[in-house]
């Protein structure tokens, strides 16, 4: 009684028009959440339909639009999805016909569901949910029809149209088309994902302070394992980038010290237990995995002095990897013949952005031209 009362009185906040599905098999109250749960579901905010759709459920167990909803928030991968199992638990049998529409769209293949996308907007031509199902990203056009045609349900369509104007499927290219549609979308429903999809245009444009700003505004809607909080890390190691190269950098450059002294317990910093670090030494030799014992029991040389210049940094894409490429220089000296020899290289090295920080994954020194890298 008392999660009743409880949900009685949030319906009361709900937008109350997102009337997705028109004939549901839902009773009154859990109708209401069962269309907000679809509102969240088709703008990509997959917890708050998961909630949302739960609530429903609490109201009226049978409430088809809320099982629905569940099953097509779910994966739908044929080899480790749920979906399917999800929807064989619904009893088809008490659905409406438009939720029993959905209910057979989710279960056809791709080439069913093409088929379907031609039948459906006619046989529920009022139905928001249905028309939606048949709009599409190779036809961006879709979106701008369906908003055409059902405004009070477009936010979603809003952000899709959004991004058809960042990728030129409209023709030119046009950034500032691209956030009017973003923001009508946010003025239409309030949620994380077309703060997410502004932060991406921010991005797009090479505007990672913004894209920071804006990313942190879809985080705020619930920052446990928020799926927007990735984005987030990349836009401010965007922001960050010149400062984490220094970093990065630096570490290369205690990391050989520590090499260079034999001194472990600094090296071992810049491992991570779960990898393997290969190497490829200047003498050409294979490559092999830099271990401990490697760099414990030295190399038969003394060296002079060793120094590293030109470092330059090159980060993925994700800002999770990087490269350092640069110059060694220095003089050695052969325990066993006393022979001193002039050490010139040109080296990279790897480096893995891990949740125990910066981590070396592979370093590679070969001899420059006409140059001594190490003796075999």
């Amino acid at each position: 009684m008392k999660n009743t009362l409880i949900i009685t009185s949030l319906c009361v906040t709900m937008i109350a028009n997102a009337q997705w599905v028109n004939n549901t098999s839902c009773n009154k109250k859990g109708a209401i959440i069962a269309n907000q749960a679809i509102e969240y579901a088709m703008n990509l905010e997959y917890m708050a339909a998961f909630g949302a759709a739960n609530s429903a459920l609490l109201i009226d167990e049978n409430c088809g639009c809320a099982q629905l909803t569940l099953a097509f928030i779910s994966s739908s991968n044929s080899e480790w999805g749920s979906r399917t199992t999800k929807l064989k638990e619904i009893n088809e049998t008490k659905l409406s016909a438009e939720e029993k529409a959905w209910y057979n769209y989710m279960l056809a293949s791709s080439e069913e569901q093409k088929a379907l996308d031609k039948t459906l907007a006619s046989q529920f031509p009022k139905s928001p949910l249905i028309n939606y199902l048949t709009t599409s990203l190779q036809d961006f056009n879709s979106f701008k029809a369906f908003a055409e045609k059902f405004p009070l349900y477009s936010s979603s369509a809003y952000n899709m149209i959004s991004y058809g104007y960042m990728n030129g499927s409209f023709g030119k290219k046009d950034t500032a088309k691209a956030m009017e549609y973003v923001k009508m979308s946010q003025n239409m429903h309030d949620g994380p994902n077309s703060y997410d999809s502004m932060g991406e245009h921010y991005a797009a444009m090479g505007d990672y302070e913004n894209a920071l700003n804006t990313q942190l505004k879809a985080i705020d809607f619930g920052t446990f394992a928020s799926p927007y909080a990735t984005k987030a890390q990349l836009y401010y190691a965007k922001t960050e980038q010149e400062k984490i190269s220094e970093k990065i950098i630096a570490n290369q450059e205690e990391m050989q010290k520590a090499i260079l002294g034999g001194d472990y317990e600094s090296y071992k910093k810049f491992e991570h237990p779960e990898i393997k670090v290969s190497t490829g030494d200047s003498n050409l030799n294979p490559f092999y995995i830099y271990t401990k014992e490697d760099l414990l029991k030295g190399n038969g040389l003394t060296w002079d002095y060793f120094k590293l210049s030109n470092m330059e940094t090159y980060f993925s894409p994700d800002m999770k990897t990087a490269v350092i490429t640069f110059v060694a220089d220095g003089n050695y000296t052969i325990t066993e013949t006393n022979e001193t020899v002039p050490y010139a290289t040109r080296a990279s090295a790897t480096w893995t952005n891990t949740d125990d920080g910066w981590k070396i994954l592979h370093t590679s020194y070969a001899p420059r031209k006409g140059k001594n890298g190490l003796p075999e």
